[in-house]
């Protein structure tokens, strides 16, 4: 590349907050190639064609403290926490990067994912999807190509709960479809965390990334598409929202109630 990416650490941010910044990233053509970084409080979050109750187990959500979000992009569910950072790479159209196919859109965000833990002193590999540390998954992604270019984004387990991940993700996967559309399935795999500090800066220099603070222009685009979509709950049921059970229904994600958050020990 003639320009290193704009590398842009937003911190700790609100869950539905932090999946519209993710999504107003991806929609701004005027943007230049970015990497992005954030952490959450614990969510569920899953993807774009998914049914919130064939992935989701409502009691372990409540009794963790998870709401159940649902992102833009597809692919399947994941667990998130502020030991799980989420990394975003995006580019506007035109850019090499915004012509691949798939799988290899993918390989830019792995790659660099990989090189941020081969840094840190963790042995990682990919695959088409995925990177792994012997045979255990710690990153997955998923991704969206539309007039505002390319944008990927992922998580790295760091420190997660991977007990409350377990947990929360230990939904039936199947029943009936009540003549609504057929979700997406997740497919189980086995996970690890890759641990250590210092994972900001690590992810920022594997891609080499300049540090810049976020947008004002960007920030409000985000904010604009968090109110019309994440904060209430019809999006995040989405085509299922007449066949979503009470006990899922009570954990779906929305700014108006916050479930109480339970401490790691």
């Amino acid at each position: 590349m003639t320009a290193p990416l704009r590398g842009i650490d937003a911190g700790t941010l609100d869950t539905p907050d932090a999946l519209a910044l993710d999504e107003a990233l991806a929609r701004d053509p005027a943007a230049p190639p970015t990497v992005l970084l954030w952490r959450t409080a614990r969510a569920v979050v899953i993807g774009r064609f998914q049914r919130a109750d064939w992935e989701v187990d409502p009691a372990a959500c409540a009794s963790s403290g998870a709401r159940v979000w649902r992102r833009f992009t597809g692919g399947g569910a994941v667990v998130l926490d502020p030991g799980t950072l989420c990394i975003a790479l995006a580019v506007p159209p035109g850019h090499a990067w915004a012509a691949l196919g798939v799988p290899q859109m993918y390989a830019p965000l792995l790659d660099g994912i990989v090189r941020a833990c081969r840094a840190n002193g963790v042995d990682a590999c990919r695959d088409e999807r995925t990177v792994r540390v012997g045979d255990h998954k710690v990153t997955g992604i998923a991704a969206h190509r539309g007039a505002g270019g390319s944008l990927v984004h992922g998580t790295l387990l760091i420190d997660a709960d991977l007990d409350a991940l377990r947990a929360c993700l230990a939904g039936p996967r199947g029943g009936d479809l009540g003549g609504a559309p057929r979700p997406a399935p997740s497919r189980p795999d086995s996970v690890a965390n890759v641990g250590g500090t210092g994972w900001e800066q690590a992810a920022l220099e594997a891609f080499g990334a300049e540090p810049a603070p976020l947008p004002p222009a960007l920030a409000a685009a985000a904010a604009r598409i968090a109110a019309q979509k994440y904060h209430g709950p019809a999006w995040h049921a989405g085509p299922w929202d007449a066949l979503t059970p009470p006990d899922v229904r009570a954990v779906l994600g929305a700014t108006s109630q916050r479930l109480p958050t339970t401490r790691r020990r």
